[in-house]
């Protein structure tokens, strides 16, 4: 299964058209040339995949690595094992 960070990684590489390798946990969202509406693509994307619901006021996010966080805590909080 992939980590977190390959499937956000692989969902942004996608939408931007982009090599993945370019992509790091460090890449901030604005420098990757992504806009608030991309994001929010993202983000929809990202509950598609790992089958969770962003609540609208946790979405205060700049790096790939705020993504992955965020994602992992509510995978977390919203299908406990």
């Amino acid at each position: 299964m992939d980590s977190t960070l390959q499937v956000l990684t692989k969902i942004i590489a996608d939408k931007l058209e982009v090599d993945p390798a370019t992509i790091t946990p460090a890449s901030t969202l604005e420098g990757l040339g992504l806009d608030s509406l991309d994001t929010f693509d993202i983000i929809f994307n990202a509950e598609d995949a790992f089958k969770i619901k962003v609540p609208n006021d946790q979405v205060s996010i700049s790096t790939l690595q705020d993504v992955v966080d965020l994602v992992d805590r509510l995978v977390k909080e919203q299908h406990p094992a």
